[in-house]
């Protein structure tokens, strides 16, 4: 299972503590992977947190480390 889903699960269920803004939004994507006139790519997202990582933090303790997309 990709880590998104796992995510918004976990927030769902509880085993993730959150506030009510993220649990909004874990279902409302929830939600939104139910409508039929939204596409959700995996391939564009999966690309998207690869970018991310690629990043580099430029400034403060974590200056040259990648950033790192994590619970």
């Amino acid at each position: 299972m990709k880590k998104y889903y796992e995510y918004a699960d976990k927030v769902l269920n509880g085993e993730i503590l959150t506030g009510t803004s993220i649990k909004l939004a874990c279902e409302r994507f929830k939600a939104d992977l139910q409508r039929e006139d939204l596409i959700f790519r995996e391939d564009i997202v999966d690309r998207a947190i690869d970018f991310i990582g690629s990043l580099k933090h430029f400034t403060g303790k974590h200056s040259g480390k990648p950033f790192i997309l994590e619970e």
